[in-house]
């Protein structure tokens, strides 16, 4: 499958910076390099839907709960290096939080497993609060193999990002745009 180029000068990634100019004017980050990162590592990541699902098992079967992700991502599990284990938390942090802000609606027809954060087990919980919680918590741990201040920040302001991708997806909607549409009617099922 040929990926579609997206470089600076692209429409798409035009669309993305003045949507994320919206968000943080409501919600104002001291951090630049946080958005730029939520532009090309997550806007732009997701724009090609197969990349919501990338991470695989063993067998090569995508993986779309986030409970058979953090087996995947986990040294005394499934993972076989610590990089596969950074790669899965970082993906988990991105896929929550773009799930999170741009199609929320989506989760109310997920049924996750149960899920294990530290030491607390939410069985049955909402997804919404299960998302959170782990994103919060998968941004951290990758924080602990790379990009150390990125992840935190992304970590401990988690809240205030999800309220930004928020607004992306408000100001996406108001304007009606066709790939955003698009998006949304395969990751909500109203294909």
């Amino acid at each position: 499958m040929k990926r579609l180029e997206i470089g600076p000068s692209h429409p798409l990634r035009k669309l993305f910076k003045k949507a994320l100019e919206f968000g943080t004017k409501v919600n104002p980050v001291s951090r630049q390099d946080t958005i730029e990162y939520i532009e090309r590592e997550i806007l732009l990541e997701f724009i090609h839907t197969d990349n919501l699902f990338k991470i695989r098992d063993a067998s090569g079967r995508a993986l779309e709960d986030i409970a058979e992700m953090l087996a995947e991502g986990e040294i005394l599990l499934n993972a076989q290096s610590f990089d596969r284990e950074f790669q899965v938390h970082k993906h988990i942090g991105d896929y929550t939080l773009f799930m999170l802000g741009m199609f929320p609606s989506a989760l109310g027809r997920r049924r996750g497993k149960e899920f294990v954060l530290g030491k607390i087990i939410i069985p049955d919980g909402d997804l919404t609060d299960h998302y959170l919680l782990q994103g919060k918590r998968s941004y951290r741990i990758a924080s602990e193999f790379s990009n150390r201040e990125l992840f935190q920040e992304l970590s401990v302001n988690f809240q205030l990002y999800r309220k930004i991708l928020e607004l992306v997806r408000v100001y996406l909607e108001s304007i009606k745009d066709d790939a955003y549409l698009r998006a949304k009617r395969i990751i909500t099922g109203n294909a």
